[in-house]
């Protein structure tokens, strides 16, 4: 089985205590919700990346954001259960923005936003438990 590699820049925030999260229409997170966020265009800063993707797939302007953290780690099951060898790295931040969120944006590999409440994980990707293990413990609140 061949290893495929996904290299990516993703935000997190909080929207009144809430998450925000996407629902991923391709890929090996298919049907799973995923912090927004994806792979840089040549030549784009992570900020100038995080600000491109939040607005596609939120509707949301970027403000400022934290030292992202890097993360890198390995998936051997795809959303359906398939055995796959998926390795996924790239950094998250933290991220202040401003604008309306709009839960109704459909792009070429999201369908629209969830808020997902402290305390619940059922139906998130890989990525999203890696950023709560990641995140500092006062934002996981």
């Amino acid at each position: 089985m061949p290893t495929s590699q996904h290299v990516g820049v993703y935000g997190v925030w909080r929207v009144e205590g809430s998450l925000v999260l996407v629902r991923k229409t391709r890929g090996p997170y298919t049907g799973l919700l995923d912090l927004p966020g994806g792979s840089p265009e040549p030549g784009e800063t992570i900020a100038e990346n995080l600000a491109r993707e939040l607005r596609e797939e939120t509707g949301v302007e970027l403000v400022a954001h934290a030292e992202p953290w890097a993360f890198s780690f390995h998936v051997d099951q795809d959303s359906r259960g398939e055995p796959i060898d998926f390795q996924h790295r790239g950094w998250i931040a933290e991220v202040e923005v401003r604008g309306r969120l709009r839960l109704d944006i459909v792009d070429e590999d999201v369908a629209g936003v969830t808020l997902l409440e402290a305390g619940t994980s059922a139906g998130v990707s890989p990525l999203v438990r890696e950023a709560l293990r990641l995140l500092p413990g006062e934002f996981r609140r």
